[in-house]
Formats: structure tokens, C-alpha cells, sequence
């Protein structure tokens, strides 16, 4: 603890410190949060929202890129985004600091940062601001049809296998709709915990039974199991990587309701041990995936399990309540922007009826959409590339450039350097990624 303070107080000598009612002013010590949530609480919502369904996409995403350069760049990835991510939330505080205020929402930070930012950014401020709420929905949303479609596909098999119920897969998520609304009527994210916990602890067991398979035989490499198989391919297992790892609205909904904030970031906060054993447990599946399966692995690993085999009916069924249970908490952020836009517009007497009605068109809306394109592995990797190469590495980029304009980019305004850099990355991830996603749906189609 000493040796940060005495950092601390080194770069305040150099950078000449911050007025000393910034100092004062503690934007956490400010919020007020009706039931927050504990410390372990959180780590397993963090756990619960990363691990879901993007865990059994990693052996497609190292099957192309090869095992060496699979190994390396799922952690480097899941550090970088990590990186970005730790940036936001800082420049938050910083904005929070500034404006006085406990907390301000992810659209309202790029607001204020735009327009304290270079005066040829702040005419965009307000447009800037509406299009991050639209992102933030549409990848909450985008998941949410990926977590429908995945549910039913493997109720589909388990069905079709033991001859219950045999029906086309659009009629499987009709199934589903039901009580996926009903779960999603849970009001907050405290009363979440206990269906994240079981969930996890299902995840865990079904997980299990997924290594057993991986591991029963003896490994037989494809010829080109190290190679890279084209430069398109790149993108895509980018696009592919950042949807299973971030889940950017739902971090940033944990940060703010943890009634301890200042233990999430840091160091050795919590969301860089969560992400450590999230990338962990990503790196492993994908290397076993792809080498029990090899250039025949699927979108996810569940439809490569046999489907002669109890254990493997199993898993699929785990998995399958695994999700399910994961839906509220990714619908949540969604319900959470939407609903603050609306309320305010509302009397007091039609606000339950309106809140209920919010929260079952948000149920709808992925149904609907996953219903017209039942198709999983494309749209992980354009959700992935489209909205998580904004939320995750461009926009944080952008407000932590605005945040430090104009004197204090630190010694050779090295944090000037750093944002453009994440910026252009975020960008390149963003266009190749999305480009190369369209033409596999087009080919699929």
C-alpha cells in the first residue's frame, strides 16, 4: 500500500496534481444503490456473463488460426480488450470527478467527453451519444438471439435423439419464448444471483462432461492443425473472440451496482482475476475442441458431441439451462438503457404495466430475429466484430482521448499515442470483421 502512495504522490510532483476539490470529490462514495452487490456476487456474475455460450465457440476460432497462434492470441486478445475496458472505467471516474456526480452511464461519459475533448470532436457529442445507446442495445440484444439459438438447437438434438419431440428448430425456440419471458420479469441484478450461481455450478459440471470427450482418445492432428488457414480467416476469429470474452454492458452494470467499486478495477481487482480465469478456461477448450475434433469442428462444440451417448445428451441439456439461466442478466442492460430513456415520459399509475411491457418486447425482439435467421456461428462473429470492436476498444479509445485533452497526455503525450493506436486497432477489427462475417451468412444463404 505504501509504494502506491508514494507513486501516486511522484506522478502528482510531475503532472502537477488536480484541483483539490477533483481530490475530494468521490464519485463512489456518491451512489446510491437500493441492494447492491457483494464482492462474490459480482464474481459470479462476471463469470456467469463471459462464460456462456462464446466458451464452446473457441476450438472454431483455433481452428482458424492454428494451435500455436491460437494459444498466443485468445490471452492477447483478452488482455487488450481487458486493457480498454480498465481505461473506460477509469475515464468514468475521472468524468464523474469532474461533473460531481456518483455515477454516469456509459452514453453520457462519451457525452461529457466529447465535449470537454479537441474542439473538432465536440459538434458530434450529442449524435455520438445516442449512437452508443444504440450499439449498447443492439449487442445486448445480439446476444440474446445467439443465446436463443443455441438453446434450441441443442433441445433440438436431445429431442430428435430420444424421439420426444421431433420439429423443425423455429418451432423449438416458440418453446422456449415462454418461459424465457417469465425468467426475464426478475427485477434486478441481487435477485439474479442465486440463477447466476446455479447456472455457473451447471456450466462447471457440463463443462466436465465436455472434457471427458475431448481427452478419451488419442489426439490425431490435421496436417495443417499450426497453420493459419487464410487471412480471412483472422478477423473472423477476432470477431469470434471478443463476443465470447466481453460482455461490455454487463461489466459496467456490475461495476456500478458492487458496493464496493474501488476492489473492481486495479491490478489485482476483481475483473482482472475474473478475466485471467476466463481466458484460462477459453485457451483450454479451444486447443482440446480443435484437437478432438479438428477442421470438423462446428459453431459449437455441443453439436459435435455424439448423439448415441447419455453424457453427451447430458451436456447438451447443461448447457442448455446453462444459457437459459444467463438470458436475464444479458437482457438486463438492454431493459436497463431502454427503460431510463422511457420512464420519465410515464405517469405513475401506467409505469408497472409499461415496465412488465419492456421487458417482454425485449424478449420478443431476439425471438423474432432468431426465428427469421436461425443461424449461430456467423452472427457470433459479426456480433462479435460489429459491437464489441465499438464498445470495447473504439469508444473507450475515443473517451479516455477526450478525457486527458488537452495537457495532461502524460510525458511525450503517450496517452495520445495509446488511444489512437487502440482506436485503430478497434477500427481495422471492426471493418475486416465485419466484412468477412457478411460473406460467410451471403454463403451460408
Amino acid at each position: 500500500m505504501f509504494i502506491y502512495k508514494f507513486m501516486a504522490g511522484v506522478v502528482e510532483t510531475f503532472t502537477g496534481g488536480a484541483e483539490e476539490d477533483t481530490i475530494i470529490f468521490d464519485p463512489h462514495a456518491h451512489r446510491v444503490i437500493e441492494k447492491p452487490t457483494s464482492y462474490l456476487d459480482t464474481m459470479i456474475h462476471l463469470l456467469k456473463a463471459s462464460i456462456g455460450a462464446g466458451i464452446l465457440c473457441m476450438p472454431d476460432a483455433v481452428r482458424r488460426l492454428g494451435l500455436i497462434n491460437g494459444v498466443i492470441a485468445i490471452p492477447a486478445i483478452g488482455f487488450f480488450a481487458t486493457y480498454c475496458i480498465q481505461l473506460l472505467i477509469i475515464a468514468q471516474y475521472k468524468i464523474c470527478q469532474r461533473e460531481k456526480r456518483g455515477y454516469m452511464a456509459y452514453p453520457k461519459s462519451m457525452l461529457f467527453a466529447l465535449q470537454s475533448g479537441p474542439p473538432c470532436l465536440r459538434w458530434s457529442a450529442k449524435l455520438v451519444y445516442y449512437f452508443v445507446d444504440i450499439v449498447l442495445v443492439t449487442w445486448q440484444l445480439g446476444i440474446c438471439v445467439i443465446y436463443f439459438v443455441f438453446v434450441a438447437e441443442n433441445l433440438k438434438q436431445v429431442c430428435d435423439h430420444y424421439n420426444l419431440f421431433e420439429a423443425s428448430l423455429r418451432l423449438h425456440l416458440c418453446l422456449i419464448l415462454g418461459p424465457l419471458i417469465l425468467i426475464n420479469l426478475i427485477k434486478d441484478l441481487k435477485m439474479m444471483t442465486p440463477m447466476s450461481t446455479v447456472s455457473n455450478i451447471v456450466t462447471i459440471f457440463g463443462l466436465i462432461l465436455v472434457f471427458f470427450y475431448l481427452v478419451e482418445d488419442d489426439v490425431s492432428l490435421p496436417d495443417d492443425a499450426y497453420e493459419l488457414k487464410s487471412l480471412v480467416d483472422i478477423p473472423v476469429f477476432i470477431g469470434i473472440t471478443l463476443f465470447a470474452l466481453e460482455a461490455v454492458g454487463v461489466i459496467l452494470a456490475l461495476e456500478y451496482n458492487m458496493d464496493c467499486p474501488k476492489k473492481f478495477t486495479g491490478i489485482c481487482g476483481l475483473f482482472n482475476l475474473g478475466m485471467i480465469v476466463i481466458m484460462i478456461l477459453y485457451t483450454l477448450v479451444g486447443v482440446f475442441g480443435y484437437l478432438k475434433y479438428g477442421n470438423n469442428i462446428k459453431a459449437s462444440i455441443t453439436l459435435n458431441l455424439p448423439s448415441d451417448q447419455k453424457k453427451a445428451q447430458v451436456a447438451k441439456v447443461l448447457f442448455g439451462i446453462a444459457i437459459f439461466l444467463s438470458f436475464p442478466l444479458q437482457n438486463f442492460v438492454a431493459y436497463a438503457i431502454t427503460w431510463r430513456k422511457i420512464k420519465k415520459k410515464i405517469s405513475e399509475k401506467r409505469s408497472l404495466f409499461v415496465d412488465y411491457l419492456l421487458r417482454i418486447v425485449l424478449v420478443l425482439i431476439p425471438f423474432a430475429v432468431a426465428v427469421a435467421v436461425p443461424t449461430l456461428g456467423p452472427f457470433i462473429s459479426l456480433f462479435g466484430a460489429l459491437c464489441l470492436s465499438l464498445l470495447a476498444i473504439v469508444f473507450p479509445g475515443l473517451i479516455d482521448a477526450c478525457v486527458w485533452y488537452p495537457t495532461t497526455y502524460g510525458v511525450f503525450k503517450y496517452k495520445l499515442f495509446r488511444d489512437i493506436t487502440i482506436i485503430l486497432v478497434g477500427m481495422f477489427a471492426l471493418i475486416s470483421g465485419c466484412y468477412t462475417s457478411i460473406m460467410e451468412i451471403i454463403q451460408d444463404f
